[in-house]
């Protein structure tokens, strides 16, 4: 019997984890200015990669995602880091289509990554 291929709601869409292990390699501080950074950035490099879309330039799109992708692995933002990697791959191959859907998944999945990084941060601070 052949299993059914995983889709993203199989997966965990945070790691609790990642963000232990920043903490035991920086400590607090480290782990807070992270968490920092990445919520000031998310919100540009999305609007980047959507403006890149919009002008048809796979390049900024895939240079955008691939940032994110790498910053949302480190943070444990799973889901995130999972939309960012099929974006990167569709807009390396030249594919806009696929990639508004991709976007607007990622927009829908940004203050849910708001919210828990913005918790753990507080956890951090209090």
């Amino acid at each position: 019997m052949d299993a059914e291929p995983a889709t993203h709601a199989d997966f965990p869409e945070t790691d609790p984890e990642a963000l232990e292990r920043l903490r035991r390699f920086g400590g607090d501080k480290l782990l807070g200015d992270m968490i920092t950074l990445f919520l000031a950035a998310m919100p540009q490099r999305l609007g980047a990669a959507r403006s890149g879309l919009a002008h048809e330039d796979c390049h900024v799109v895939e240079h955008e995602l691939h940032a994110l992708k790498s910053s949302a692995a480190q943070l444990g933002a799973l889901r995130m880091h999972r939309l960012s990697q099929e974006g990167e791959r569709l807009a390396k191959a030249g594919a806009t289509e696929g990639l508004s859907r991709i976007l607007d998944e990622l927009d829908a999945e940004a203050p849910r990554v708001r919210e828990w990084l913005g918790a753990a941060r507080a956890r951090e601070d209090g």
